[in-house]
């Protein structure tokens, strides 16, 4: 039977990020943008791009197994695999969930695929929540993401200097019923198709087949089409649809903005973040910015929480505000309160 008051939260998390990177001289020295173009305005100084090996699910598979490890539970234990990564992996019209299955064990579990772009984790996250409240039989529930679209970025192409941050990493999480930590609360989405022509590849699907001519004119690489439309269309929407995903989403878990501890966002330029941290309320230290990863795209949320609890940046009692915002074009705003129950923040 369903259960609309079950409670869910992050029993594990883990991340994999690879060895290898491009850094800001790297890119200029393939780009039209200055080094320190890159190093001031776009705000970070390299990123993480894939090594030997290094493939979008098998990035996700070693966060996963890291992930179950540190949760101390079985592969049997598994009822559910989500997977939240990004459709640039190993092979075309390939289902993931199954694979994850198959590595790991998880022959209890079902699984599916998901996609929202630089959401897509965010939104595994309140889908399994969801799904817990709404089915007594899912207990436990996977979470693997691997991301590497920095294979879509040709640094020649100045439309796209905006998206040269792309990197790759994968992460995962475990999702608990009745968790006795790390509650997930409440979140709030929203999305506008107006953007939905933006930003894509132009050359690999059924409109536009894969062909020698379209090799040769770069079509197999993310492209924008209006940059200058988009940008100004941006400028008018972007914070606004932000900052209401992120209250509504803090309303609805009995907050404000006063009570967030940490902010785990997706990289942004640095005056956009900086901007963003002052709408909050927020210090420097109440975040973690990717000057020296990249953008994982529905990775960042996840990275930025590990990194935290490792630097000190995140306590128990310590709300979490996680934010995303991808092509297409999508807003995500997600509330978790870290460490046990009894330390939940007062309301």
């Amino acid at each position: 039977m369903p259960d609309p008051q079950a409670t869910a939260g992050i029993l594990s998390l883990a991340t994999y990020i690879p060895h290898t990177y491009h850094d800001a001289d790297y890119i200029a020295a393939h780009s039209e943008t200055p080094a320190h173009i890159i190093r001031t305005k776009l705000g970070w100084y390299q990123k993480n791009v894939p090594g030997p090996g290094d493939h979008t699910v098998a990035m996700g598979l070693k966060a996963a197994r890291k992930a179950l490890y540190y949760s101390g539970l079985t592969p049997s234990d598994i009822d559910l695999v989500i997977w939240s990564g990004e459709e640039i992996k190993e092979y075309r019209n390939w289902p993931v969930g199954p694979k994850i299955q198959k590595e790991l064990g998880l022959k209890n579990a079902w699984s599916f695929d998901i996609q929202q772009r630089c959401g897509t984790t965010l939104v595994a996250l309140k889908l399994a929540r969801d799904m817990i409240r709404a089915d007594e039989a899912i207990n436990h529930v996977l979470i693997a993401s691997g991301y590497r679209n920095s294979d879509l970025i040709d640094y020649s192409n100045p439309r796209v200097r905006w998206m040269y941050y792309l990197a790759a990493g994968g992460v995962a999480c475990l999702v608990q019923r009745d968790c006795p930590k790390n509650q997930i609360l409440e979140g709030h989405f929203m999305s506008d198709g107006s953007y939905a022509g933006d930003v894509y590849v132009p050359a690999g699907g059924s409109a536009q087949p894969m062909t020698l001519e379209a090799l040769q004119q770069h079509w197999q690489y993310l492209d924008v089409f209006d940059p200058e439309g988009m940008k100004e269309r941006l400028e008018q929407n972007s914070l606004s649809n932000w900052l209401l995903c992120i209250d509504k989403a803090l309303e609805k878990s009995g907050y404000s903005r006063k009570d967030v501890d940490y902010l785990a966002t997706l990289l942004i330029k640095r005056s956009a973040h900086d901007h963003l941290m002052g709408q909050l309320g927020l210090e420097p230290h109440q975040t973690r910015y990717f000057e020296e990863f990249g953008h994982h795209g529905q990775n960042d949320q996840i990275l930025s929480v590990e990194l935290a609890i490792e630097e000190g940046r995140i306590k128990d009692g310590d709300l979490i505000l996680m934010i995303s915002a991808g092509i297409g074009y999508a807003w995500d705003a997600l509330v978790v309160c870290w460490g046990p129950k009894s330390n939940e923040k007062e309301r």
